[in-house]
């Protein structure tokens, strides 16, 4: 959804006229974006109607946003038969809201010209041209889009002619973000099949680290086996060489097939889906949850927000089922996490430990055999005194090595600390008495569970 906001002055002397242009701007920026135009503005006397109804008339959703409550903004209005027009167009709209911020006028004037500015992809203003003369006014907030770099357009509310503020049109109508998506009817859908094509390709990238470490130490674990049992031992370099060189490869060859980069891709909008179905209720669609920590899928998170819009149920309801279905069924998964990171770094670190040691002792022996000239067998000297002093802290390295591609024992204790976090604040979110108290601890609880998800898509914030 391509959020084009808008912004007038009350005062319109050609209301039709300017309705018309309006409208024609509007379906004209349509044809130029890949994706569905929805309007969004405040429902002020004058211009802002005027825009709400030409999105209606040509069958664009809306997004209305008020300055205060409907009780206090009605002293806005003058004229009754106005006041009723705006009722019916915050009604019509797909989604209303008051901004936040519980400010008095004007400064609620401003904070709603903020927050539109914060979700729009495209301005369009019916301005006199006049420098600003108040507070969250026409003229501030056209200053401010072009301050921002949001393409707008601008139409004369004297002449109706019109110009991109900027001097020509934006380059590119289609976002990036949404080009790979496959195709999907409904939110649920789409989460379904990202989430199975991240499971496809699962993280192969680590497996290529893991398996150029591995590869690296089986070299020198051949070569040794090689010199031990007097094998072709002139082809032993050799063999480590080729097998060094494999290894070096596989990294780059992880790289190059950017199976990392697309499992990544579609892990964290599958992550982000799963959060949102669970949590866009009682929040704002227009501020989903940990929205702040995922720059680049700002769009496709509103996007996707704005069309659970329809399945919104009451607050304690949502708070509930949230309750059940993602707090009991994290934290079970959190803890079987925590005990396979923490059972698999147990086996890797004891054989670090065993290999080590042996490895000390080993060496050792060999050290003491040949400084006193002692008399071994073949089998012992083949065996304990070149073999496994030359394989022994290979494999304590590889082990070590393991837990830091794997990442064990940082999951150990990062999936405890969440665990312990969340049954902390399940109590909070099932005290909760109010929507408001509700969604900003749900807000919290996501923010943690998709604290880690932030570190991975690092790469995409850069790009």
């Amino acid at each position: 959804m391509w959020l084009v906001g808008f912004a007038g002055h009350r005062a319109v002397d050609d209301a039709a006229r300017a309705k018309a242009t309006i409208r024609r701007e509007l379906d004209d920026m349509a044809s130029m974006l890949n994706g569905e135009l929805v309007g969004v503005c405040s429902a002020a006397a004058g211009a802002d109607l005027l825009f709400l109804e030409a999105c209606a008339e040509a069958g664009y959703k809306t997004i209305v946003l008020l300055s205060f409550p409907r009780e206090r903004f009605a002293k806005d209005f003058e004229d009754a038969a106005e006041w009723q027009r705006a009722c019916e167009l915050m009604d019509a709209a797909h989604w209303c809201e008051v901004s936040p911020g519980n400010e008095e006028a004007p400064a609620a004037y401003h904070v709603v010209s903020r927050e539109m500015l914060e979700i729009a992809d495209r301005m369009i203003f019916l301005w006199d041209g006049l420098p600003p003369r108040g507070l969250g006014g026409t003229g501030e907030t056209v200053i401010e889009t072009k301050e921002r770099g949001i393409p707008s357009r601008i139409i004369d509310a004297l002449s109706f002619e019109v110009r991109w503020q900027s001097g020509e049109a934006p380059a590119g109508s289609a976002d990036p973000a949404f080009a790979d998506l496959p195709a999907a009817a409904s939110v649920e859908s789409l989460f379904e099949k990202l989430d199975a094509r991240a499971v496809a390709q699962a993280p192969k990238s680590r497996w290529f680290a893991a398996g150029s470490m591995s590869v690296n130490h089986m070299a020198t674990f051949v070569q040794a086996s090689l010199m031990a049992l007097n094998v072709v031992v002139h082809m032993g370099g050799l063999i480590k060489f080729v097998l060094a060189l494999i290894a070096a490869q596989l990294p780059w060859m992880g790289a190059r097939l950017k199976i990392q980069e697309g499992w990544v891709g579609d892990r964290v909008r599958a992550e982000l889906l799963r959060s949102l179905l669970a949590s866009h209720v009682p929040g704002s669609p227009l501020r989903p949850a940990a929205l702040e920590m995922f720059e680049a899928d700002q769009a496709f998170l509103r996007s996707a927000a704005l069309q659970l819009v329809p399945q919104r149920q009451d607050w304690e309801s949502a708070r509930n089922q949230y309750l059940t279905d993602r707090m009991n069924c994290q934290i079970g998964y959190l803890k079987s996490k925590s005990e396979v990171a923490k059972a698999r770094m147990k086996i890797f670190g004891r054989l670090f430990t065993v290999a080590s040691y042996a490895a000390v002792i080993f060496a050792g022996i060999a050290v003491t055999v040949n400084a006193f000239h002692i008399e071994t067998t073949p089998v012992w000297k083949i065996w304990g005194l070149s073999f496994l002093p030359a394989v022994l802290p290979g494999i304590a390295a590889w082990s070590l090595a393991m837990i830091s591609v794997f990442e064990f024992k940082r999951r150990a204790g990062l999936y405890s600390q969440l665990v312990r976090e969340l049954e902390r604040l399940k109590p909070k979110l099932a005290a909760a008495q109010c929507a408001s108290a509700a969604a900003a601890t749900i807000h919290q609880i996501e923010r943690l569970l998709l604290n880690e998800l932030w570190e991975w898509q690092g790469p995409r914030r850069k790009g």
